[in-house]
Formats: C-alpha cells, structure tokens, sequence
C-alpha cells in the first residue's frame, strides 16, 4: 500500500477539478461587478431587442459595424468562448469554392443562373471525435428564372417569398454538382456546439441574480461573431470574385442562435422598367424578417421521407426557448430555404 499513499498515485484515483480554476462543465468565474452586457441581456424583451440591432447591421451589409461593436462588447469577458472570440479575426476566415462556383456557371449550358442561396448552418448529427474541430456546414443551391423570376422581381417581392410556408422555388434547384465550405472558423463554432450555456431560462437555476450569467452572454456574442465572420467571407469572396450576371445571392444564417437573411445584388442588374421603379431605391442589402411559426400536426401516413413534407419553419426573432426535442424542424426549414447541398 505504500506504492500507493502519495496523492493521486492509486490507480483508481479520480481528480475532480476545481471549478473556480478551470473551463469546466458549467464553470465560469463571475466578476464581482457584472458587465454592462450582462445586465442589459437580464430581460429577454431587451436581450432580443440587442439581437435584433445585430440583426439590421448584417442585413443592412454593414459587416464591420457590426463586427467592430460586438469587440467592444467583448471588452472585460474572460471566458474561453470570449478568448476564441478574440483569436477569430475576420481576416482568418474564408469561403472556399466560390471561384470554381463561378468558372463552372460560366460554362453552365443550363437556363441563366439568376439566383444563388447559400446559407451557414450546424448538422444536427454532427459526431465528434476527440480532437477533432468541425467548421460550421455552408449550403448551396443555384437557381434561374424557370423557378421563379428571381432576376425582375424588387427585393421585397423576394423576401416576402422567402417568408412563405413554401417558397415558389423550392424543389428546382439546377443540378450544380459544386460546393462551397468555410474555413478558419472551426475553433469557434466548436466550442460554441459544445457550450453548456446556451440556454438563459430566468428562473434562479444558473446561480446569479441582477445579471444574465457570464457564460450565456459570451455565448450569445460568440454566435454573432461566427455569423458576421460568415457573412464578411461571404462579401470578401463576391468582392473579389463577384457574382454572376444578372444574379441575386441569397445570403443567410439559421440554426445558429444568430440568424439572418439578406440579398446581395450584382452591379447594374438588368430590370423591367415595370419594377425600375419599385427597386430605384433598394439598399444592396435587404432584410428578411421570419414570422412565427406554429407547428403543424404531422399526418398519419406521410408517404416516402422528401425535402417538401418535412419541412417547418424557424422564427429568428423569437425569445430563445430551451432545446426542442429533435432538432429536424430546423434543419428542414433551413434546407427548404436554402436548398439541401451541404459542403
């Protein structure tokens, strides 16, 4: 038993680590005076009307406002989620494929290419390996006019139909055998699937009174980093690639407690004179706000497992729920949306 007396040295030894000292579970050290986010994240009506100015910022295209107030937010945290937040930077982060996306529509014998959706998500399936990171999944999917007039109609005809139950497209996407995928921000998106705050339910049980716990508000401000970061390779990559004639981007985020949508336009897109005047004083970005929506009751014999019939939809400016109990619903709306190729 000798062998056996120092501390730690049985073989059945279990160290059980200090909370107050390392990135546990749920650990995460208070500060003795809370910052000045966690108390204006206290209420949900004020924690959505904060998200909702993240919201317009991105929507609006305005990337490097939105990117510049989230670092100031991040001032005074020190958590592990607000230390990847600062070792993330824009410049990291890439969107791989455009170009070849690009080379190959300009060779497309199809219809004109008028519409690209391309949209950041997380499987629901995702395995992990230890060690192993996972970048967050881009989806793609082309789209031309014999699926909806996506080149004449004003970006608020458009976004109108995005927020349909079914939008006119949806099954017709062009077989575009291409992928884009994002890198750079593995770490990151990581780190925020395995976070344990991602809930703030208000009711006592996180151990903290008069604020929104620490750990919470660093994951909520770690998920519009990854979104901006998204979007900003979105726009570096058209930027210097651009986009294809008389093409409209569909750029979104669902699914990852940052969401969003918008359109990116080509430079002098051709329109009708019917609709030059509707869209004469369009921004270059338009905003999608989701409604509600309500779950339907699944029918008794849903015929053979499509994109169509098991789709629901996902309201972006909804107070934060807990978890639901499967997480298709949102995988399916998302893919509705934005198609069903995933990098």
């Amino acid at each position: 038993m000798d062998a056996y007396r120092g501390a730690g040295a049985h073989p059945h030894h279990v160290e059980i680590p200090d909370p107050a000292r390392t990135d546990g579970v749920r650990a995460y050290r208070e500060p003795e005076q809370p910052h000045p986010l966690q108390l204006r994240l206290l209420e949900a009506e004020d924690e959505q009307a904060w998200a909702e100015e993240l919201r317009t910022l991105l929507a609006a295209g305005r990337t490097d406002a939105a990117a510049a107030r989230l670092a100031a937010e991040l001032d005074g945290f020190e958590g592990k989620l607000a230390r990847l937040c600062r070792a993330t930077g824009p410049e990291q982060v890439t969107l791989r494929g455009w170009d070849d996306l690009l080379a190959y529509l300009a060779e497309w014998e199809g219809p004109p290419v008028t519409a690209i959706t391309l949209g950041l998500t997380n499987p629901p399936d995702l395995v992990f390996e230890p060690g192993r990171e996972h970048e967050p999944e881009v989806l793609l999917s082309v789209y031309s006019d014999d699926a909806y007039p996506f080149s004449t109609v004003p970006a608020e005809t458009l976004l109108a139909e995005c927020a349909a139950e079914a939008p006119a497209w949806i099954g017709h996407e062009e077989d575009v055998e291409l992928y884009c995928e994002l890198a750079g921000l593995a770490g990151l998106n990581t780190a925020l699937i395995h976070c344990k705050h991602r809930h703030f339910l208000r009711d006592g049980r996180d151990g903290v009174t008069g604020r929104a716990p620490g750990g919470y508000v660093e994951y909520r401000l770690g998920c519009w980093r990854r979104t901006a970061h998204f979007l900003q390779a979105v726009q570096g990559a058209v930027a210097e690639h651009g986009l294809p004639r008389n093409c409209r981007l569909i750029v979104g985020a669902v699914g990852v407690d940052a969401d969003f949508v918008t359109i990116l336009e080509p430079p002098r897109r051709r329109i009708s004179a019917a609709d030059r005047s509707a869209t004469a004083s369009a921004p270059a970005f338009a905003a999608l706000t989701i409604k509600p929506w309500t779950p339907r009751e699944e029918p008794a014999d849903p015929g053979p497992a499509s994109g169509t019939n098991l789709r629901q939809r996902l309201a972006p400016g909804t107070p934060a729920e807990p978890a639901p109990s499967s997480a298709e619903p949102r995988r399916n709306w998302f893919a509705r949306l934005f198609g069903r190729r995933g990098s």
